[in-house]
């Protein structure tokens, strides 16, 4: 097994897998559930981590999750129009009044 990606946030691990599973490489996921011993264990150690089966798969796995990153770009902060809360950009409302985003 080969490490190809790791991330503190479980949902683009879960992403990249997802997209080497539909390229036909065989995946392994790591600490999916490691958040749990988070504080009883180093944070280091609870990382979710993608591992592919195959050495042969490697340079291809690398080489789409490489492009995957980036071909997502980086989501501007935006400010709440009614309360002024400044917001992430992956977020469409405010998590301090619910108003909507502009379109």
């Amino acid at each position: 097994m080969i490490k190809v990606f790791e991330d503190f946030d479980y949902m683009r691990v879960g992403q990249m897998q997802s997209l080497l599973e539909s390229n036909e490489i065989k995946t392994f996921l790591k600490n999916q559930f490691g958040f749990g011993g988070t504080g009883e264990l180093p944070f280091v150690e609870t990382v979710p981590q993608l591992f592919i089966l195959s050495e042969e798969d490697e340079e291809r796995a690398r080489q789409i999750i490489s492009e995957a990153e980036t071909a997502m770009p980086e989501s501007a902060t935006w400010a709440c129009p009614t309360c002024g809360t400044e917001i992430e950009g992956n977020f469409t409302e405010c998590w301090n009044c619910a108003e909507k985003q502009e379109d």
